[in-house]
């Protein structure tokens, strides 16, 4: 995803898949605490005890004792809050709402009540509700770090990230060991690509709770990304020792094991992925791409149709299936498994390309026309689809396949001008590092007259605009930068130039 594409169908697809399966998106959400100094001192011992039960993990034997305490007294508030608290954890969500209820009925300005309910709602889909109680927590407690929190992950869930961020901070500033909050903050920065503030934000979290799995798990993800592999790996080897029975913990290992040409070492984390959890699409999909890479097909067949079996809708799983059936030889089965991934991802013009590719090796020329056409029509620069359309129809067509021959063209030497310049603007950075400015200069502009309508652009304008700066000649940086932000407006870069520039 972030590493960008290949050429090639093969090795373009494996760095994609490893890339895209290392980002759960993990959200952190915070329970409220479950004891108050507002509560009679004679009422403490049973509830205490329920408590820790329930922080032992013995969910069953909480609930009964929260039970007992309820029937003891009926007018505790936090006597149903405690028990609550342990029939979420049950999963019990009808008689967790009732319970919270009775909460509601004693003592309805109990702050930690709204969060509950506010995260009782987001577990039942209603996240406007879930919304309104979390700010009633807020306002009730306007410092409520938990509440922010918990605030915060609905607030990315729907989009607004802005808002999201606001939060967690707020909440780290009113807890400065808020561990979970800092983890939020850093996912939400790595999905943000802002990376070296995520690294530093869960730095600090895996300081505060060294074998916080979602901690080291993001922080990890941050490390591949910023291809620091070994440390990453590491890092993955530290979440999966912290919970070794957690098969994600195993599957992520895995992914970054694989990623850093270790197969054997991945093969082995998604097998006992496997033995902990049967049932983990993700976990048979990534063992049968490794055996598939260490050409263990048969093994490896096994496995893929295991995964889409577990879990059918995802385009990419029947498409390395289809992928593995040609290379097999059996195109009646690559065929049904590339239409699958087609129709789950109609509006994705390599699908439908791949999809053609074979049926025209099954025969049926007619129906691969179509998919290249459905391909064009979604994505009419696709070089491939052109090619393959144009030869299709040589003999049928010859001037559509001609008109198509010469948009393939033209396409091949818009991407040779691309890598050109790429290749001229990079050198001319490396200059310019070195401080030979009017060096880095000239090489700019050269790339920018090799580049012409490229996609690289931009890109190159913003570069020689920064150059030109560095250099001393302010006037000619700022018409730089200025035509440069019409095609990139937000550029942070290019921004924070402007700005120096206007204040100059």
């Amino acid at each position: 995803m972030e590493n960008g594409e290949r050429k090639g169908h093969d090795t373009g697809r494996q760095r994609v898949v490893w890339a895209a399966l290392l980002m759960p998106g993990l959200f952190c959400i915070a329970l409220a605490p479950l004891s108050s100094s507002q509560t009679p001192e004679r009422s403490e011992q049973p509830r205490t005890y329920a408590a820790k039960l329930l922080q032992q993990g013995q969910v069953g034997a909480a609930i009964e004792q929260y039970r007992r305490a309820v029937a003891a007294n009926p007018q505790d508030p936090q006597n149903y809050y405690g028990l609550a608290v342990a029939l979420d954890r049950a999963g019990d969500l009808r008689e967790e709402r009732k319970a919270l209820h009775h909460v509601l009925l004693l003592n309805s300005s109990y702050a930690p009540l709204h969060n509950q309910l506010g995260l009782l709602n987001m577990k039942e889909a209603k996240p406007a509700m879930a919304a309104a109680e979390f700010r009633a927590a807020i306002a009730l407690d306007p410092l409520y770090p938990e509440a922010k929190n918990n605030l915060g992950v609905l607030m990315r869930a729907q989009g607004d990230n802005s808002a999201a961020e606001a939060l967690f901070r707020q909440a780290i500033a009113e807890n400065a060991g808020y561990a979970q909050a800092m983890t939020n903050l850093g996912s939400l920065l790595a999905v943000e690509a802002r990376l070296p503030e995520a690294e530093e934000v869960l730095r600090r979290a895996i300081a505060i709770d060294p074998k916080n799995v979602d901690a080291l798990t993001e922080h990890a993800m941050v490390r591949m990304r910023m291809d620091r592999k070994p440390e990453a790996v590491e890092e993955f080897r530290a979440a999966k020792q912290a919970e070794p029975q957690r098969a994600e913990t195993h599957i992520n290992l895995g992914i970054a094991l694989a990623d850093s040409a270790d197969l054997d070492g991945a093969l082995g984390e998604f097998t006992e992925a496997i033995r902990l959890q049967p049932d983990n699409g993700l976990a048979h999909h990534n063992r049968g791409r490794v055996l598939s890479d260490m050409n263990r097909d048969a093994e490896a067949m096994l496995e893929l149709e295991k995964a889409v079996q577990l879990k059918s809708d995802e385009a990419e799983w029947w498409s390395v299936l289809g992928a593995l059936a040609r290379k097999m030889g059996d195109k009646k089965e690559s065929a049904r498994a590339l239409r699958s991934a087609a129709e789950l991802a109609p509006k994705d013009a390599r699908r439908q390309y791949e999809l053609g590719q074979a049926l025209l090796e099954a025969g049926d020329r007619e129906s691969a026309v179509a998919q290249w056409r459905r391909a064009l029509a979604l994505q009419p620069e696709y070089a491939d689809a052109l090619y393959a359309l144009s030869r299709a129809l040589a003999r049928t067509d010859a001037t559509e396949s001609k008109e198509l021959q010469t948009r393939f063209t033209k396409l091949q030497e818009l991407q040779r001008a691309t890598d050109d310049a790429q290749a001229m603007g990079n050198d001319a950075l490396n200059k310019a590092a070195a401080g030979d400015w009017s060096t880095a200069i000239v090489g700019l502009k050269k790339a920018i007259d090799r580049c012409g309508e490229c996609s690289v652009r931009p890109q190159l304008h913003k570069n020689l605009g920064l150059v030109y700066c560095r250099s001393g000649d302010l006037k000619d940086g700022k018409s730089e930068l200025l035509q440069a932000d019409k095609w990139l407006p937000g550029d942070a870069d290019i921004a924070k130039a402007l700005q120096f520039l206007k204040s100059e």
